[in-house]
């Protein structure tokens, strides 16, 4: 079996005989402006390899990571161009050219289950009209969806009850999150990630609001967090992995179910495994005597009565800051798989690849029409 190759290379060699024409006319390239070391890498990589086996060796992937082909904000524009064929978009970098997905950014906040979140966005993005007609004016096609962690208050004091955040500085990085900090009598503030670990070290922050691996791969907070207030503050589900257009395009329909099983198997681990990363995390934490502490049942009160005004007001607010069409039926859609993805993912060993594997096939990957799915 021929194996991808997983190293970042430069650019400027070799690229544009890469996709088109000479030895490695069907070796193509897949970008994340993630780390190496990053769930959206390992990503990548597991997809070139399905893809590599399941084709014996016909179409490749060479997987470029840390930004080395295209930047956060530049891979809408390169995936269109064709630098990349497959690239993970951050849509929150782009709310104008994607305002549409950047209401899941919003609607993710109502979310407590990450698999859940992640599977019913994901199968949204493949069927609701708003969402995919958001991409008629652009050379890309929905491929996945993903989403990090629940997100939770890590702070650099005890804190076990709502009523602690009072003028405390928070962290915070979309709007729901900043309506609820102000909620609860917080400060919401907003410093880049990098900056979190010693902003709570110094005392210039008193909490983050983060997923568990904050704690550890993304900023090692443990070494100066005190506790970890368990209330879900949703994650963050915008954005995914998309083809290039003409890529999709010019596959036989083979070759492009090829990709959806490839892609339906890969989503199914990387959740898996980041689920397990959370866990790891969360053990960590402990184990380096950081609190965690459950939330109080008025504290979670006064989270679902905010989450339920949030969501009523929702599509008003979208069409107000973001100038878009009447939302409703895209947000109910959305709320309701969610639901659905709750139910279904009760009924299996979220741990068995095999089975979550199976489930995303059942429900979303193998209704994708390979004759017509992209090809408009």
């Amino acid at each position: 079996m021929s194996k991808p190759v997983f190293k970042p290379l430069l650019l400027g060699l070799g690229l544009a005989a890469a996709a088109s024409g000479g030895a490695s006319a069907e070796t193509f390239r897949a970008a994340t402006w993630n780390a190496a070391n990053s769930p959206n890498t390992r990503f990548l990589n597991d997809v070139a390899e399905l893809v590599a086996e399941a084709s014996g060796g016909e179409m490749e992937f060479e997987v470029y990571s840390g930004g080395s082909l295209l930047p956060p904000d530049g891979t809408l524009p390169g995936l269109e161009s064709g630098v990349a064929q497959l690239a993970n978009i951050t849509a929150a970098y782009i709310p104008s050219d994607m305002p549409i997905n950047n209401i899941l950014a919003d609607l993710s906040f109502m979310a407590d289950d990450q698999l859940a979140l992640a599977f019913a966005a994901t199968e949204a993005n493949f069927f609701d009209p708003m969402l995919r007609g958001e991409l008629d004016d652009k050379n890309i096609v929905f491929a996945t969806g993903f989403t990090i962690g629940i997100y939770n208050l890590i702070c650099g004091f005890e804190a076990d009850s709502i009523d602690d955040f009072q003028g405390r500085k928070i962290r915070t990085s979309s709007s729901a999150q900043i309506a609820f900090t102000e909620e609860i009598g917080g400060v919401s503030v907003s410093v880049p990630g990098t900056e979190i670990y010693t902003g709570i070290q110094r005392g210039s922050l008193d909490c983050a609001m983060g997923t568990p691996l904050f704690l550890t791969d993304f900023f090692k907070l443990n070494e100066v967090a005190k506790s970890v207030y368990l209330m879900p503050f949703g994650s963050n589900a915008n954005g995914g992995y998309y083809f290039n257009k003409d890529f999709w395009q010019d596959r036989t329909p083979e070759e492009r179910r090829i990709l959806l099983n490839a892609l339906s198997r890969a989503t199914a681990r990387s959740m898996i495994d980041w689920a397990a990363d959370i866990e790891a995390a969360i053990e960590a934490a402990r184990e380096a005597g950081v609190a965690l502490n459950e939330p109080e049942e008025t504290g979670m009160e006064q989270l679902n009565d905010f989450k339920a005004r949030f969501l009523e007001d929702l599509p008003q607010s979208s069409m107000d800051k973001r100038g878009v069409e009447d939302p409703t039926e895209m947000i109910a859609n959305v709320t309701a798989l969610i639901d659905k993805w709750k139910g279904l993912l009760a009924e299996v060993d979220t741990s068995d690849l095999d089975a979550v594997t199976a489930l995303l096939d059942r429900e979303i990957f193998d209704k994708v029409d390979v004759e017509t799915y992209g090809m408009e």
